[in-house]
């Protein structure tokens, strides 16, 4: 599930005579010289933790209850580094993530079947981009699938015609994008990158999913293809995650991403849903291997807050939130 690629590139002269002479130029010298060590290589993982049932399809008194599936689909790569994408499609996220599900339910996924791991991570500093570096651009497209009769190797041969576009998708928008001229404004270059991230959503979430959905549904009670999410982070170090965040902060709520998280872990929740299914998935993005660590107590189906001790309230709409 993890692999590298370390590539890098001559920054125009151009660019370097003009560093200091504007604001964003004076802004990118002082935090060149905040970030002159070397950037840490580390290894980051999406941990697809736990899941909530909000309506279960096979809730009946004589049926077994859902079978959740997130099939994933990894991905790495650098702007304008020709060759540095990679795409992998993960055979094991094909395995039941959670089982017997019903309206309510909460249940903990165990690492077997959602922690992923990135290893050889390297938070990109200003200085290492003004010497030809890229940052690596690393996610996840993760679709929710209602388990029922369709064989998993048809399954797996659509999800890796998926792989296959995301892939043509990724090399097309993402290894051309030219970041040259962005090099004095931090700020810019993390809107360029925000924007090539909704170009890839744009361009190979949905056509992925249709054609997944009219592959399986040629076989009888065939698996139910949920909606999907789109993760897309970025590895830069501190100094440049302020910038990064909010070129970030307006995406389509299918869509998540920002720069990777250093101390604690990103938590967020991903809907999978259907006209007649709906699971809320609580997913953390994080450093290191182990992924994220809650208490081992199996959640109070009734407790929208476990793990924390707050108190749910009801909202005027009638929702049960938390503080």
């Amino acid at each position: 599930m993890t692999s590298t690629a370390a590539t890098t590139t001559e920054t125009g002269q151009r660019n370097r005579r003009w560093v200091g002479r504007t604001p964003a130029g004076i802004a990118l010298v002082m935090l060149m010289v905040a970030t002159a060590c070397a950037p840490a290589v580390t290894t980051r993982y999406f941990d697809y933790h736990r899941v909530r049932v909000i309506d279960a399809q096979e809730n009946g008194f004589f049926e077994d209850g859902d079978e959740m599936i997130l099939a994933t689909i990894s991905f790495r790569t650098k702007p304008g580094i020709a060759g540095s994408t990679q795409v992998w499609f993960n055979n094991g996220s094909l395995d039941k993530a959670a089982t017997s599900l019903e309206d309510g339910d909460v249940k903990t996924i165990p690492n077997s079947k959602g922690l992923y791991v990135f290893d050889d991570v390297k938070a990109v500093t200003l200085a290492d981009i003004q010497a030809g570096e890229r940052p690596e651009l690393i996610g996840h497209i993760v679709i929710g699938i209602e388990n029922d009769h369709t064989p998993r190797d048809l399954v797996k041969d659509a999800l890796e015609d998926a792989r296959d576009q995301l892939r043509t998708e990724l090399v097309n928008i993402i290894e051309p994008l030219d970041l040259l001229e962005l090099l004095n404004d931090p700020a810019a270059l993390s809107d360029e990158l925000a924007a090539a991230a909704m170009r890839v959503e744009d361009a190979a979430v949905p056509d992925l999913l249709r054609k997944i959905e009219i592959f399986i549904s040629s076989f009888g009670n065939p698996d139910d293809i949920l909606s999907s999410n789109l993760l897309f982070f970025v590895a830069v170090d501190r100094s440049l995650a302020p910038f990064v965040e909010p070129a970030f902060a307006n995406l389509p709520p299918t869509m998540y991403g920002g720069a990777f998280p250093f101390d604690e872990p990103r938590k967020i929740d991903l809907t999978f849903e259907d006209h007649e299914t709906e699971y809320v998935v609580e997913t953390y993005i994080g450093d290191g291997d182990q992924g994220f660590s809650p208490p081992t107590t199996q959640p109070p189906i009734d407790d929208p807050c476990f793990p924390s001790t707050n108190q749910p309230f009801i909202s005027e709409d009638g929702i049960i939130q938390c503080p």
